[in-house]
């Protein structure tokens, strides 16, 4: 009923060695296939096993680069780069989804690249190790920023509302809801594998539009990508681990539930003592443009988090909105504390729950969970079930 993912999560296990088998030397090489050419209006292009080639996913309407791995009659195996085996596809040679990557292209790097070989010689063990970690994060980083670009694919358009904090200095706030503003945002992946994250907020000042990369995940940089849910930080200390000079702190949590989606900004600043107190909330919910999905669903506001984390929440608000949506966040929070900001949300025939969490409140990611859960269930079992000795998966 409940599934947890989490990121950053640890990077593909290595496909199963390949054996040499008995190979028939009067048996010829497979002949190769002819797909489309990447140069429009131009002759088809044979390939053959080991080929690169670029393949369109029905799903997000994106082009993948993908390797040739077997071809029979008219029909090609195809592997996604980057991807595990369970991806393989099969196409017919004159798909429109498949054609051939020209020589420029093949030889460019992208973030759907397969794990390059370390050079190890001369290395002692622990440089050793540090390289194979180090392998380890890049590769789950490139995976991060492919599936990122996979769930928020696309433009969006809906509207943003804005809360602010009101009452006695030294109090928990209460937040105070401002008007619907239009909001709008797009996620495009370029030709050399970058992917463009584009934002319009209602104030530009909470603009976190950016190029992403796969260094764009690395956890000390404060963005992380897990299923459907996303993570970013925003600040004047863009190349550091904290906030800038100013102490400005932005945290944006997104979560998207078929044609639509909902992106939460917690924006903190500098306070008193060392503090860093939430000055305010922006809460949008977008649609997909052309995919048919509301913004919003006719649901009351949300009735709290369905797996609430651990911890001391003395300086905690709750945030209920429309639309099945909870928050829970900090009001304020020493720099070198723990804790966490959520997202719960009731979408379709769902219910996610996205936290941030962190050992200090700063850029870096210390780890980003999804729950997810079908609507009826999530009323049903509670998030420890498994231990009452019901079924389950996390």
């Amino acid at each position: 009923a409940a599934l947890r993912l989490r990121a950053p999560l640890p990077a593909l296990a290595p496909r199963t060695t390949l054996r040499a088998g008995a190979v028939s030397l009067s048996d010829p090489p497979p002949e190769p296939v002819l797909v489309s050419s990447p140069t429009p209006g131009a002759e088809p292009v044979p390939v053959g096993e080991g080929d690169a080639v670029l393949c369109k996913d029905q799903a997000s309407q994106a082009w993948w680069r993908a390797t040739v791995r077997q071809t029979r009659g008219d029909q090609l195996l195809v592997h996604y780069m980057g991807c595990d085996d369970a991806w393989d596809e099969w196409f017919d040679a004159s798909s429109p989804d498949i054609c051939a990557v020209d020589a420029q292209e093949a030889a460019r790097g992208a973030f759907q690249s397969e794990e390059a070989e370390l050079e190890l010689e001369g290395m002692g063990d622990e440089e050793i190790l540090e390289a194979y970690r180090a392998q380890k994060w890049a590769n789950n980083a490139r995976w991060q920023l492919a599936t990122f670009a996979q769930a928020q694919l696309g433009e969006w358009k809906g509207s943003c509302v804005a809360y602010e904090p009101s009452g006695p200095p030294g109090e928990v706030p209460k937040w105070v809801a401002g008007p619907s503003l239009p909001s709008a945002g797009a996620v495009a992946v370029e030709r050399d594998g970058e992917v463009a994250w584009r934002d319009a907020p209602p104030d530009k000042a909470y603009d976190t539009s950016r190029t992403l990369t796969p260094a764009s995940f690395d956890r000390q940089r404060g963005c992380a990508c897990v299923g459907n849910g996303y993570s970013f930080t925003a600040g004047s200390g863009e190349q550091g681990e904290d906030a800038g000079a100013d102490g400005a702190l932005l945290f944006e949590l997104g979560v998207r539930e078929e044609g639509r989606r909902v992106r939460v900004k917690f924006v903190y600043a500098a306070a008193a003592e060392g503090d860093l107190s939430l000055e305010r909330v922006l809460v949008a919910r977008e649609a997909e443009s052309g995919g048919g999905g509301g913004a919003e669903e006719d649901l009351p506001p949300g009735s709290g988090l369905y797996d609430p984390p651990p911890g001391d929440r003395t300086r905690y608000c709750s945030l209920y909105c429309d639309g099945g949506i909870t928050l829970v966040f900090p009001a304020s929070l020493g720099r070198d504390e723990p804790g966490f900001v959520s997202v719960d949300w009731t979408a379709g025939g769902m219910r996610y729950q996205l936290d941030r969490k962190f050992a200090r409140l700063e850029r870096r990611v210390g780890s980003l969970e999804l729950t997810e859960v079908r609507r009826e269930d999530a009323a049903v079992y509670p998030p420890g079930f498994k231990d009452s000795g019901q079924a389950g998966q996390d």
